[in-house]
């Protein structure tokens, strides 16, 4: 039995699950070159089966994540209740003030035309409209003209994201929380119970008091893109003071229950549709940050370092909050997190490490790319009891062979040798002081380079930071880079050794240990560590061996193999592309070695 799932909004993507087991899973950002691509996903599509060798005949079922409301007039005052003043744009529109309700219905029966995605009601709306159309729209956007048997299921989106992580972790229970902007019926965090084939509600919050939603207000406040730029706030954040923390805590009130209500007169994004702060905040806090590039020569200022830094830990103290009660709840010492805000990894350190839960998983594409991967698993697994299939679910994207890889550096007129032992190879380069660029096996998912497709560098020069953000990434100089650590070493030089293996973890670096690894320390002295095991990647857990005996230290510099403005790399020519415009200094492609 296929599964098809699909997502379609910022970071859309597409999964194709057989019988329990993730054949194949990607964004669409990969194959479109457009980052954070939110059009619809045929790329993705197209790629997911032809890596199968099916076509769309072949699928049983296609999964959207996100649930339609049963009628439309249930829909208007679902909207109407939520966004209130985004009705508005309906009733200028329409010209009369009775036709307001009316008005929306009709955009949407036109297919919601005049609707801004940026904004949250745009957004919502679309997505009502969306799923009455989903058959049509992927027949053709795929040109495809044949006959089809597959069944539409439109999948409440929490649900979806506590299918991504639950029913890809190694645990039969487990406690979920998904947290992120605002989800199909409005929900914004999600606490839940998974146990086998079934995950069970707890507790649901919904919008407008929404954790996704406070740190993409805050995030525009400083001067980035709202829903695209939160990682940068919270590699920004260490850089603060504690000067706004009590302020801050008036923004988000905390529950025993494990709830909480923002403060809604600091923001206005429950009235305009828009990820913005109200007057109420700007007056202490001063205008907005203009949206500028961050340089050397143009650094953030320190008052808004300190606003990222008490936006992090009042997000922080929530998440707290919400962990403790579902552990309270459950009694579970296992915990499974996804949705755009479990991108927060120094959030989740502090949950592995301050709650009483034991143990800790997260989707590796928790934001709404992998809700495509978790729509298609609440219907394979939670609807039609297919056996969970727990393997491969970090590198889930194409692969290529080695006429392929000769071919690409061929047509680039790069020159190039064939190296018999590539991990050797680079870790030898990478110990010389070089910057490279390693492309191997099948494509990461996510927003972190777990090994695949990462450009590397040797964690103990201290100029491999700067000389990375500026000359290769060109991105702000504040942003940390991550250590990839032998999985069996990491307790040498991390305050936890727990398993990490896709980056979604902050530990602090063993003080004695700061001065051996600068490149990956950040300024406040943690890391977000990346553990390799020689069973999830066994060629990058090998470069890095070698690495370690050459230098006595088991971890690398890793980041993300592309420049700031780009998504990952996916195809060999994407990757000779990125290496030949920036300051890499070599490549190894497959078994290829090419340097400058």
């Amino acid at each position: 039995m296929y599964v098809l799932g699909i997502s379609r909004h910022h970071d859309s993507a597409a999964a194709l699950v057989r019988d329990g087991e993730i054949v194949a899973f990607a964004e669409e950002e990969r194959f479109s070159r457009v980052k954070h691509d939110g059009r619809f996903p045929t790329k993705a599509i197209a790629w997911c089966l032809q890596h199968a060798g099916i076509t769309l005949g072949d699928v049983d079922h296609v999964a959207y994540f996100w649930q339609r409301w049963r009628e439309p007039m249930h829909a208007a005052k679902v909207f109407a209740r939520y966004f209130p003043a985004t009705l508005e744009v309906f009733r200028n529109a329409k010209g009369d003030q009775g036709g307001r309700a009316q008005g929306m219905l009709d955009t949407l029966r036109h297919g919601g035309r005049g609707i801004d995605d940026y904004h949250v009601g745009g957004a919502v709306l679309g997505h009502v409209k969306r799923g009455y159309t989903l058959g049509r729209d992927v027949r053709r956007a795929l040109g495809y003209d044949g006959p089809t048997r597959f069944k539409v299921h439109l999948v409440d989106h929490h649900r979806a994201h506590a299918a991504s992580t639950f029913f890809i972790s190694p645990w039969d229970e487990a406690a979920i929380l998904t947290l992120d902007g605002i989800g199909s019926d409005g929900t914004s965090t999600f606490l839940a119970v998974g146990r086998g084939n079934r995950i069970t509600d707890l507790h649901r919050i919904k919008f407008p008091h929404s954790l996704g939603a406070m740190y993409a207000m805050v995030t525009g406040y400083l001067g980035f893109w709202p829903t695209m730029d939160e990682g940068k706030v919270m590699g920004l954040a260490p850089l603060g003071r504690d000067t706004y923390v009590e302020q801050f805590e008036d923004l988000v009130h905390l529950d025993p229950d494990g709830g909480y209500e923002l403060n809604l007169s600091w923001f206005r994004h429950h009235v305009s549709g828009k990820h913005v702060v109200s007057q109420t905040f700007i007056a202490p806090f001063c205008p907005p940050r203009p949206r500028s590039r961050v340089t050397a020569d143009n650094p953030v200022p320190q008052h808004y370092a300190d606003i990222a830094y008490a936006l992090q830990a009042t997000l922080e103290r929530a998440g707290l909050n919400l962990a403790r009660w579902l552990h309270r709840e459950t009694g579970m010492s296992r915990l499974c997190v996804a949705g755009g805000v479990a991108l927060n990894s120094v959030m989740n350190g502090r949950i592995l490490l301050e709650t009483p839960f034991e143990e800790f998983f997260a989707q590796p594409a928790s934001a709404d790319d992998g809700s495509a991967l978790g729509a298609a698993l609440q219907v394979s697994v939670g609807r039609y009891g297919a056996s969970r299939v727990r393997d491969g679910y970090m590198f889930t994207g194409p692969e290529f062979d080695e006429v392929e890889y000769e071919q690409a550096l061929a047509d680039a007129g790069v020159s190039y040798t064939r190296v018999d032992d590539i991990a050797a190879h680079t870790a030898s380069r990478l110990a010389d002081g070089l910057i490279v660029g390693w492309f191997q096996g099948r494509m990461e998912c996510g927003p972190r380079a777990l090994g695949n497709r990462s450009l590397l560098a040797d964690p103990r020069d201290p100029d491999s930071k700067a000389r990375m953000n500026e000359k290769v990434k060109h991105r702000e100089p504040f942003r940390p880079f991550a250590p990839s650590c032998l999985a069996e070493r990491s307790g040498e030089f991390f305050a936890s050794g727990y398993p990490s293996p896709v980056m979604l973890l902050v530990f602090d670096v063993l003080e004695h240990q700061r001065s051996v690894v600068p490149a990956i320390t950040h300024v406040d002295g943690t890391a977000r560590v990346q553990t390799v095991s020689q069973q999830d990647n066994p060629l990058y857990w090998q470069m890095i061996s070698h690495f370690e005996r050459l230098t006595g230290v088991p971890m690398v510099l890793n980041t993300s193999f592309n420049d700031n403005n780009e998504p990952i790399v996916c195809t060999p020519q994407d990757a000779i592309a990125c290496y030949l415009k920036s300051d890499v200094d070599a490549i190894a492609l497959g078994p290829f070695w090419a340097q400058k």
